[in-house]
């Protein structure tokens, strides 16, 4: 059997018990001579069964569900605070993050200066999102560095002392933390 197809007690159990609480009690409202009520009991009580089944039990997400969930659900293109910037110089396209409000922590990267033509400043302005890896967890790392290098917080990336790992941990001293800048 593989995940899509694997026998799921909680939803059997789920509907049998939806069916024995629909069936009983409208039953028991019928038997007692009340057909109307009888019948919005059933159409309401069907309704919300199927309303929270699906919500509990349908998709890979589902509140129920094994599979594991990635954090942050979407990662920022750049660290916190900073602007994308697609920086061209001589003629080719660079992924870029400026600091608009000044934010390092350590000058590591600095303000970007109002009206100023991107082109003529220097690298100490950008933040570059190039990585020497194309692998999601060196990237992460490296990038990680980055961010930890030039002061900033990255949610997802770095609380700005340690990397956070794919599972939303912070990375401490039982985790392996050799892609991490130590201060």
């Amino acid at each position: 059997m593989n995940e899509k197809t694997a026998f799921n007690i909680y939803l059997i159990l789920y509907i049998v018990i939806s069916v024995f609480i629909t069936v009983r009690f409208t039953y028991k409202l019928y038997g007692g001579g009340e057909a109307i009520t009888a019948f919005f009991f059933f159409v309401g009580a069907t309704a919300i069964f199927v309303i929270y089944g699906l919500r509990w039990f349908s998709g890979d997400n589902s509140l129920l569900s094994n599979a594991p969930v990635s954090w942050p659900p979407v990662m920022n293109t750049c660290p916190d605070y900073l602007t994308y910037y697609n920086l061209t110089k001589n003629g080719k396209k660079y992924d870029m993050c400026i600091d608009l409000i000044g934010v390092s922590r350590n000058g590591g990267i600095t303000k970007f200066p109002a009206g100023a033509d991107p082109s003529g400043l220097n690298d100490r302005y950008f933040f570059s999102l190039e990585t020497r890896s194309a692998d999601p967890e060196k990237r992460r790392a490296e990038l990680c560095q980055n961010a930890m290098t030039a002061g900033l917080t990255w949610e997802g990336i770095t609380n700005g002392e340690s990397c956070i790992t794919p599972d939303g941990r912070p990375s401490g001293a039982s985790t392996v933390t050799t892609n991490c800048p130590t201060k």
